[in-house]
């Protein structure tokens, strides 16, 4: 490092002489204030029909489940069981609108917190800032304040990302169950498995692999079982085919049965819905890719935080809605951080 280089880093130092437990604190009450903020906001936004589509589906589940009917069956959503499962919680509390935001706050609370950690250690404290802020900012235009099942998922994946790239023993076992919950959510979240996969090679741990996918299939055969034991086999066999057998359907269809899977067919339409959707992310997308090209000596753990960039920015092209941009958002924050490295 030049004198320049150094003077440089000297006053940046007295500017922010701050030692790091009450740095990374600051920061994280920051974003906790700005998430309550949201999550009051979309509590009012959620009194819409528009705003509580989604959320309204994921209820009515709910509530078939609590009312003792057979869900799957009475009711069917093309989602797996946990989001219903989950919420209820807040059905049984009498509290189903501030209940379920209560939880979306808590998984985007820890999300940032997972985030601003991967980007610290790799980066330095700043970049550590810099991802965490992108990542609770942007998260309100990908309405990952509303009751969705992405802000649920992003958590389970960033929490098996954090043991896989980011602790010594790596913990591929429940890794795998983090990512498994993930997909018990949505089934996006199943493009984790190859993903971590991809990373476990990397870190030269690919005969590991099969613990990884042991891991996975574990609360997902406890998820599905307990639909099977406690509702019957038809609403087992019902849960499994809404959740995973109706995937081309759901690509290819506009309809399925008696529920509407709002597939864009027109390709006009399409392209101006993910022009509008990607136009909220573009400056994030190029900056990030930007760096990529800029300086390409990727890590290992930066290659995987590319490829799931990619990979679940894709998923736009099976539904161009915004809340389709939260499972890629961390990674691209991560991306955006890097610029911000620090040399120490």
């Amino acid at each position: 490092m030049d004198d320049h280089d150094t003077g440089h880093g000297n006053r940046q130092n007295r500017l922010l002489n701050i030692p790091d437990r009450a740095y990374f604190v600051c920061s994280i009450a920051m974003f906790a204030l700005f998430i309550a903020l949201v999550v009051a906001a979309s509590s009012i936004f959620m009194k819409n029909p528009y705003g509580s589509y989604d959320t309204e589906r994921f209820y009515n589940m709910a509530r078939i489940i609590v009312s003792g009917a057979t869900p799957y069956v009475d009711f069917q959503d093309p989602k797996p069981p946990l989001i219903f499962l989950v919420l209820t919680l807040p059905v049984i509390l009498g509290c189903e609108t501030l209940g379920g935001l209560l939880f979306v706050g808590a998984c985007n609370l820890v999300s940032a917190i997972l985030v601003t950690m991967m980007a610290w250690k790799m980066y330095g404290r700043f970049s550590g800032f810099i991802a965490g802020l992108l990542f609770t900012l942007n998260i309100a235009f990908a309405q990952g304040y509303f009751i969705m099942t992405e802000p649920f998922t992003i958590m389970f994946i960033l929490l098996a990302t954090y043991l896989v790239g980011f602790t010594p023993k790596r913990h591929y076992l429940a890794a795998g169950i983090l990512a498994g919950l993930a997909i018990g959510f949505k089934q996006y979240a199943l493009l984790t498995v190859p993903l971590l996969i991809f990373l476990m090679w990397r870190n030269g741990d690919l005969k590991k692999a099969p613990v990884l996918v042991i891991g996975v299939l574990m609360p997902l055969v406890i998820i599905f079982g307990v639909i099977f034991l406690h509702f019957g086999v038809e609403a087992g066999l019902s849960s499994l085919n809404w959740s995973f057998g109706v995937a081309a359907t759901y690509i290819t269809e506009e309809n399925m049965g008696n529920v509407t899977s709002y597939r864009t067919s027109d390709p006009l339409m399409m392209t101006a819905n993910l022009a509008m959707a990607a136009s909220m992310f573009t400056s994030m997308v190029v900056i990030a890719l930007a760096g990529v090209s800029k300086d390409r000596r990727l890590s290992t753990v930066e290659q995987y935080f590319l490829l799931s960039a990619v990979a679940f920015m894709l998923t736009l092209l099976i539904r161009q809605y915004l809340h389709y941009w939260v499972l890629a958002l961390p990674f691209f924050a991560f991306l955006c951080a890097r610029l911000f490295r620090s040399d120490r």
